[in-house]
């Protein structure tokens, strides 16, 4: 049966969407641009469909998609006391969320243009939500028998408990591996062995537990990025999609801000909730990590609720012409486009004139269709690799990401042992620089593309401009030499006791220092330390140059900041427009392998 073909009620030329269409076609239009969950659509709902209302619910959805990695930024050294974690491990546990996000970052991009983009946002938010309450398993699965308050140990406690290790530390084992050599800490070393079996079961397990959390937040973050980015440059005219992108940018700063900021008032908490006489000095304190995880996720699940209300396309958003201008009346028409047709028709409105007119097939549904997409995949994803513009961006983010990845991950933990600061304080200032510099280079880079209408070719100057100008600006690292004097103590990396020698210098632990005993709380015969004793604690010092490094810190930041928004202008103005979405997803792709 042939399809009739819709004729225009007059000779002028219309613009595709000002035509009425059938009333089987136009149902289906209406119910794409409604506002609304699922049939539940009324009427007073329908004044938020509209890009500026997503961009809102988006930028705070998006805004808690940046916390969790960033929380666990700032929990490095909370989750090194309570399970005993390296800083191996504690580094797979960051890079677990870059496996999660390249298993399907690519996949989840070519899809972008057949989903319903708001509604499948609303779902990575809840997988992020669960991703979230599920990295704080381990405090309830093990919480109270796992922390319990030190202040109770003493120096003849045998219990075996993961948390209750003697206060007068480890010593150097430099005569006899297998023991203590003058045998006062044999029955110490036992009770260590023993606790430490336990203790190392409840430290795989935990540490499985998160580094799956974190792989499923790398699910849920996958396709945010190139989705929304594409909803919103497909709901907006071009010159505006530069502000809006800025906006959400923005936005998404305030994730990690956040997350540092509850990242210092959780680690002021003792973890079981409870009054304790210990201070967050104190070697043994540990805070309330878990916290993070569960309030993060909460609101995660919260915020996905509203973006599963959004249409498929917003009712008020402008018909790009081939040309990618904005067309809003008759005037502004192509008229190089021919007159409408039934391939027009058809191609405008595929899928709904053949759901009027034909069953669909379910073998072109079925491994015909896994076979089209696949081709479609590789097709874009070729298209991509021989764009020599594309390509050479791509480096060079990779080279921007070398430059910051390391240095942004432990920021607080670098800021704690340089400059002598509790974990609540460096994670303050680690909060107020990227709030200062970050959020409003975004913003700041949103608007100038926007008010200077930046083409594709002033992005890419600008850009270039800004990333030459934060190289430029750096700090000079001193050369840091180990210690040959406990070369020969057998002192194990995971028993953290800070001890302070009268040289001014802060050991790992009493058996990092060379000492062989105790008296009164004193640790003599120390051979790292030149008078030869050290007492428990940290040493209190503190570099003198705090501010300069923040302050450097801060301008860094701001010019990386500033590139922000022109870069992704460039990454989705240099390919076609049906690669949009593969193109913001390959290069955190390849990012993320590096």
């Amino acid at each position: 049966m042939s399809v009739p073909i819709y004729k225009p009620v007059s000779q002028k030329l219309l613009p595709l969407d000002n035509r009425p269409l059938p009333p089987s076609l136009k149902v289906q239009k209406e119910v794409d641009t409604q506002c609304g969950l699922c049939t539940c659509q009324p009427a007073c709902m329908q004044p938020l469909a509209t890009i500026g209302i997503f961009t809102g619910f988006y930028s705070f959805a998006n805004m808690l998609a940046q916390t969790l990695n960033y929380y666990v930024n700032s929990q490095i050294t909370t989750l090194e006391r309570q399970f005993g974690f390296s800083s191996y491990y504690t580094g797979i546990i960051m890079a677990a969320n870059d496996i999660g996000f390249l298993v399907c970052v690519l996949f989840a991009a070519h899809l972008a243009t057949k989903v319903h983009v708001a509604r499948s946002l609303g779902v990575t938010m809840i997988l992020f939500g669960i991703s979230g309450i599920s990295c704080s398993l381990p405090h309830f699965l093990f919480g109270a028998s796992v922390n319990k308050d030190p202040t109770t140990d003493n120096s003849n406690s045998t219990e075996s408990n993961f948390s209750k290790q003697p206060f007068v530390g480890s010593f150097c084992d430099m005569f006899n591996i297998s023991g203590d050599p003058c045998g006062i800490d044999a029955a110490l070393n036992t009770a260590e062995q023993k606790a430490g079996t336990a203790s190392e079961k409840v430290s795989q397990i935990s540490f499985l537990i998160i580094v799956l959390g974190m792989c499923l937040q790398g699910f849920g973050k996958a396709p945010n990025t190139s989705y929304a980015l594409v909803y919103v440059d497909d709901n907006t005219k071009k010159v505006n999609t530069g502000f809006y992108i800025g906006i959400i940018a923005a936005t998404s700063v305030l994730g990690p801000v956040s997350a540092f900021l509850l990242g210092g008032v959780f680690s002021r908490i003792y973890v079981t909730l409870e009054v304790t006489q210990l201070t967050p000095r104190h070697p043994r304190w540990i805070g309330a990590w878990w916290l993070g995880f569960v309030v993060f996720g909460l609101l995660a699940v919260i915020a996905a609720i509203p973006l599963f209300c959004f249409p498929r396309k917003l009712p008020r958003s402008k018909v790009k012409d081939a040309r990618g201008n904005d067309t809003t009346s008759a005037g502004n028409v192509d008229l190089s486009k021919p007159v409408l047709s039934h391939d027009s028709l058809k191609q405008r409105h595929g899928d709904k004139i053949a759901n009027c007119h034909t069953a669909p097939s379910s073998k072109r549904l079925g491994f015909r269709s896994l076979i089209k997409h696949y081709r479609e995949f590789i097709a874009s994803l070729c298209r991509l690799l021989v764009n020599p513009i594309y390509v050479c961006w791509v480096v060079s983010s990779c080279f921007y990401i070398f430059m910051i990845a390391g240095s942004t991950a432990f920021y607080p933990k670098y800021l704690e042992r340089v400059f002598d600061l509790e974990v609540h304080t460096a994670n303050y200032i680690t909060a107020a620089t990227f709030m200062s510099a970050s959020f409003g280079g975004v913003f700041v880079g949103g608007f100038l593309s926007r008010r200077y209408k930046m083409t594709a070719m002033r992005c890419l100057q600008f850009s270039c401009l800004m990333t030459a100008l934060s190289v430029m600006i750096s700090t000079h690292d001193p050369h840091l030499s180990e210690n040959s004097c406990n070369r020969g103590c057998n002192c194990r990396d995971n028993s953290y006791f800070p001890i302070c020698g009268d040289d001014g210098k802060t050991y790992y632990s009493p058996c990092h220092a060379g000492c062989l005993l105790a008296e009164h709380g004193i640790y003599q015969n120390c051979s790292c330390v030149l008078s030869g004793q050290a007492v428990t604690g940290v040493c209190e010092f503190g570099c003198s140059h705090l501010y300069g490094y923040v302050i450097s810190g801060c301008l860094r930041l701001l010019s990386m900041a500033l590139n922000f928004v022109p870069k992704t202008i460039v990454f989705m103005r240099c390919v076609p427009e049906q690669d949009r979405s593969m193109s913001l997803s390959v290069m955190p792709f390849v990012n993320s392998l590096f």
